[in-house]
C-alpha cells in the first residue's frame, strides 16, 4: 500500500486500524501495539483528499486527559502538514468537548467540596439521609449515580439543588448533563460523521454511550482500548465499555473487531512479565515484536530516603548517558518523587524535573488552607466559600475538619444571607459574639470568618507585580508555624512548593497568551485552570522541555519513554489499603491495582528499574500513609508488592542498592 497513511506502518495489525471501514469499530489493543499511531494514520487517512476527504470539522478524536489529547493534537497536526488540509479534526477531552457544547462557563466542584456538599445535603434532606447509612454510603450512591452505574434520584435531586445555589456542577454530571440535552432534542446541529473515542474503557457508562449520541447518523465511531488499562474506578469508569457495545448499539448491529496484539514497544521480557500479571484477565496476550535488549533491573533499599538517594544518583547518570532519551519516574507516593527531586537537584541544579502532581495535592490541612485562600482572593465563588467555611481552625494540620463541616451553621448562615456569601457577610458574621448560636458548627463557621480577615489583612494583593502575590500566597514559610506536626510538615512543605510552582507556570501561559489583559486577568484565568485540573485529576504539567517527567502511577496514563523508574513498590503502598471511600470490594480494589503495575511497567522502551524499601521508620510511614504491621518501635519491615512477585520468575534477581552498579548501557 503505497499511500502516505500507510508508510512506515510497522507490524501486521496496525493497517487494518488504519483503513477498516465499518459504521462500529472496535479495537482491543494493548499498551505500545502502535494503536495511537495507526489512530493519528486513520485521522489522516479520513482527511487526506486521495482518502476519505472528509472536512475535519466533522471528525471528533476525544482522549481520556489533556497529556493524550496534546500528544495528538501534535501527531495528527505534523501529519496534515504534508498535504493541503484546510480543516483539522476536533481533539478534546471528554470534559472539554461537553463544556464547549453546552456553551456555559461550568464551575466543577473539588473532591473536597463535594465532599461539604454531601453533608449540606444529608442535613438538609432527612428523607435523603434516611437512604443511606452515613456519608460514606451517600458518596458511593451518587458516584455511582452520576456514572450510569445506578440510580439514586432522589440523593441526585438533592445535590442539584445544592449545586444550583451554588451555581457549580460535578465533574461526573457534565457528560450526563450533555447527553440529557441531547436525548431532550438540544443542540440538533452539533454531531460527527467520524467520531473516534481513546481509552474507551477509562469513560464512564453514560460517557460511553454519550460517544454514540455524537455520531450522526450514517456516521461512523472508533472505540480504541484496553480492558486490561482500565484503573480509573475511582471515578465510576466501566472497564468491560468495551465488551458492551453490542448493548449501546441494540438492534443498529455489532461491532466489527480489529484486535491488536502485537507489542512493538516493550522488550520480550517486559511482555512475558506484563502477559503473567494479567493471566486471568480474558484477553489475549500480547505478542512481543520489539527487538530492543531487555534492561530490567530489581533493587532494593534499606530505607525510602537511601531508595530517594540512590536511585537519583543511578537516574542522573542514566540522564548524562543518554540525554536525548525520555526518561520517566513513576512513584506509588507523591512524597517519593519529592525526595527523589531534591537529591536530584542536589546532584545536578541543571537538570529539569517535571512534577505532575494532582491527586492528593489537597490533602494536607496547609496547602489546602493557602489554596482556598488563593482563590478567594483572586476569583471568590460560592462552592469556595462553602469549603473555607467547613474547617476549623488547626495550627498543627491535625483534625482540620469541622464535624459534618459545620453544615447545620453554614445552611443557616447561607440562608440568612439569601445565597450569597461574600466578604461582607464573613465580616458581619466576624462581628458577631463567638458564642452566638447557629446550629452545630457556629463556633466553628466564626472562627473561620475571624481567620479569613487576619490573613486577607496579610495576603491580600494590591494590584502588584501578579508572579510576587503567588510566590507569597504559597510559601511555607507563612503557613507552617513551629507547632505544624512534624510527621506532616515536610510533605505539606513541598505540596505548597507544588501549587506554587503549577501556579506560576499557569501564570505565565495566561500573560504570554493574552499580554494584553490585566493582571488580575492573568490571575483568574491561572485560578480557574488549577481548579480544573484538580478537579479533573489530570496530571498538572507544564508542557516546557524537561530532563525527566514525575509522575504517579496514574499520572503517567498515556505517557512512554525509554527509561522508566518504579519507586516505592512495597506491599504498603502497592496495594496499599482500599480506604472506605474508594468504590467497590477489596477484590475488585486489588485488580485494579494490579492493572495499575501492569500499565506501569509496559511505559518502557528499553530500561526499567523497580525499587522498593525494605523497612521504614515510624514517623516516615505515617508520613508516607503506609499502614505496617511488623517490626519494632522504630522501624517497620516492607514487604514486595503481590504484583511484583507474580512475575520475578521472569525477571532478573533482585540487587541490595548498596551494590547495585546503576542501569549499565541501554
Amino acid at each position: 500500500m503505497s499511500e502516505s497513511w500507510n508508510e512506515g506502518v510497522r507490524g501486521t495489525q496496525v493497517p487494518a486500524l488504519i483503513n477498516a471501514d465499518a459504521a462500529t469499530i472496535r479495537c482491543v489493543a494493548g499498551p505500545g501495539s502502535g494503536k495511537t499511531f495507526g489512530l493519528v494514520r486513520r485521522v489522516e487517512r479520513i482527511l487526506h483528499p486521495a482518502g476519505l476527504g472528509v472536512d475535519g470539522r466533522n471528525v471528533l478524536v476525544v482522549a481520556f486527559n489533556r497529556v493524550i489529547a496534546r500528544q495528538l493534537r501534535d501527531d495528527i497536526s505534523a501529519r496534515l502538514r504534508t498535504f493541503d488540509c484546510q480543516h483539522g479534526p476536533v481533539i478534546r477531552t471528554i470534559h472539554a468537548l461537553c463544556v464547549e457544547v453546552i456553551g456555559e462557563e461550568l464551575r466543577m466542584l473539588l473532591p473536597h467540596e463535594v465532599d461539604a456538599m454531601i453533608y449540606d445535603v444529608l442535613q438538609e434532606y432527612p428523607e435523603v439521609a434516611a437512604l443511606y447509612d452515613g456519608f460514606n454510603e451517600a458518596g458511593q450512591a451518587l458516584r455511582d449515580h452520576d456514572a450510569g452505574h445506578a440510580q439514586h434520584l432522589l440523593l441526585w435531586q438533592a445535590a442539584q439543588q445544592w449545586l444550583i445555589r451554588h451555581k457549580a456542577h460535578l465533574v461526573g454530571d457534565l457528560p450526563r448533563l450533555l447527553l440529557e440535552r441531547l436525548r431532550g432534542g438540544d443542540f440538533p446541529e452539533r454531531g460527527y460523521d467520524y467520531v473516534i473515542v481513546d481509552e474507551f474503557q477509562d469513560l464512564t457508562s453514560g460517557e460511553q454511550e454519550l460517544m454514540f449520541r455524537l455520531r450522526r447518523p450514517g456516521g461512523q465511531l472508533v472505540a480504541l482500548g484496553d480492558p486490561r488499562q482500565s484503573i480509573y474506578k475511582f471515578r465510576g469508569n466501566d472497564p468491560q465499555g468495551l465488551a458492551k457495545i453490542e448493548a449501546l448499539l441494540g438492534d443498529d448491529g455489532a461491532a466489527h473487531d480489529v484486535p491488536i496484539t502485537e507489542c512493538q514497544r516493550c522488550p520480550k521480557p517486559i511482555v512475558l512479565a506484563a502477559n503473567q500479571l494479567m493471566a486471568l484477565s480474558g484477553v489475549e496476550a500480547m505478542v512481543p515484536v520489539s527487538d530492543a535488549a531487555a534492561n530490567i533491573h530489581i533493587v532494593t533499599w534499606t530505607s525510602p530516603e537511601a531508595e530517594a538517594a540512590g536511585m537519583a544518583a543511578a537516574i542522573v547518570n542514566n540522564i548524562h548517558a543518554h540525554p536525548g532519551d525520555r526518561h520517566l519516574v513513576m512513584v506509588t507516593r507523591r512524597q517519593f518523587g519529592y525526595w527523589l527531586r531534591d537529591k536530584i537537584g542536589e546532584l545536578d541544579p541543571d537538570l529539569r524535573v517535571e512534577l505532575g502532581f494532582s491527586e492528593g495535592l489537597l490533602d494536607s490541612w496547609a496547602p489546602r488552607e493557602a489554596f482556598l485562600l488563593f482563590c478567594l482572593l483572586i476569583d471568590p465563588d460560592p462552592p469556595t466559600w462553602r469549603a473555607w467555611l467547613g474547617y476549623q481552625n488547626s495550627a498543627t494540620g491535625r483534625d482540620f475538619s469541622a464535624p459534618k463541616r459545620s453544615a447545620a451553621a453554614y445552611l443557616r448562615l447561607l440562608k440568612d444571607s439569601n445565597d450569597v456569601i461574600t466578604d461582607i457577610v464573613v465580616e458581619a458574621l466576624a462581628a458577631e459574639p463567638r458564642a452566638k448560636s447557629r446550629g452545630a458548627g457556629g463556633i466553628a463557621i466564626w472562627d473561620r470568618a475571624v481567620r479569613f480577615l487576619e490573613l486577607r489583612r496579610n495576603f491580600e494583593w494590591d494590584t502588584g507585580d501578579a508572579a510576587s502575590f503567588v510566590n507569597s500566597a504559597f510559601d511555607p514559610a507563612r503557613w507552617l508555624s513551629v507547632q505544624y506536626d512534624q510527621d506532616r510538615i515536610q510533605s505539606a512543605t513541598m505540596d505548597l512548593r507544588l501549587l506554587r510552582e503549577k501556579a506560576l507556570a499557569l501564570l505565565k501561559h495566561e500573560q504570554e497568551r493574552r499580554p494584553e489583559d490585566q493582571p488580575l486577568e492573568h490571575l483568574r484565568a491561572a485560578v480557574e485552570r488549577l481548579r480544573h485540573q484538580i478537579a479533573t485529576n489530570e496530571p498538572l504539567a507544564t508542557g516546557e522541555p524537561s530532563n525527566l517527567q514525575v509522575a504517579t502511577l496514574w499520572g503517567a496514563k498515556g505517557v512512554t519513554a525509554e527509561h522508566v523508574y518504579i519507586l516505592g513498590v512495597c506491599r504498603e503502598a502497592l496495594p496499599g489499603q482500599r480506604r472506605d471511600e474508594y468504590p467497590g470490594t477489596d477484590a475488585e480494589y486489588r485488580d485494579e491495582q494490579r492493572r495499575l503495575f501492569y500499565v506501569s511497567i509496559t511505559r518502557a522502551k528499553r530500561t526499567l528499574v523497580i525499587s522498593r524499601a525494605l523497612r521504614v521508620g515510624r514517623g516516615a510511614a505515617k508520613q508516607l500513609g503506609l499502614t505496617v504491621t511488623t517490626g519494632n518501635r522504630y522501624w517497620a519491615d516492607l514487604g514486595m508488592s503481590p504484583f511484583l512477585h507474580d512475575i520475578m520468575g521472569i525477571l532478573p534477581p533482585a540487587v541490595q542498592g548498596a551494590s547495585w552498579s546503576g542501569c549499565g548501557s541501554a
